[in-house]
């Protein structure tokens, strides 16, 4: 019978064992939204569309755990900052759902571009006429001040 040189050889071997395991751990990846609903379909006999059902289920379950399980703060202080939560999230919608409520629809946008057309079609038609104006003023001022049109 062999003795280990030192007295806890068995349990550092038994260590050494699960680290060589420790990474195959650590490298585990989540399964996809298909691979659970095709092992629902394997393990229990079911539709696709049950399958799906029941992965939502077990998702949101997970979920409800997550957010429920919290160290630092206790139940009801957790309820409450998630009350907050949701009624800032409800608000900030509040204020989009107004914002696209005010934008035009295809009928008024076209409206509005038809009306700035016509704008600017005016606008092209009166120009020359206002900037002659213009200079009309201008050189009646310039020929008034001018101290050499005086004498």
């Amino acid at each position: 019978m062999k003795q280990p040189t030192f007295p806890n050889a068995a349990a550092e071997e038994t260590k050494s064992e699960q680290n060589q395991t420790a990474p195959k751990q650590k490298s585990k990846k989540f399964p996809t939204a298909a691979e659970l609903i095709s092992h629902y379909q394997k393990q229990g006999g079911l539709e696709p569309a049950e399958a799906s059902v029941k992965v939502i289920e077990d998702l949101q379950n997970a979920l409800v755990r997550v957010a429920s399980s919290s160290k630092n703060a206790s139940s009801k202080s957790k309820l409450l900052a998630d009350g907050r939560k949701i009624d800032a999230i409800s608000g900030r919608l509040a204020v989009v759902d107004a914002k696209l409520e005010t934008k035009p629809g295809y009928v008024e946008t076209f409206a509005l571009g038809l009306a700035s057309g016509a704008a600017l079609n005016g606008i092209s038609a009166v120009w020359p006429h206002v900037t002659r104006g213009i200079g009309q003023v201008w050189s009646a001022v310039k020929s008034g001040t001018d101290p050499s049109a005086a004498s």
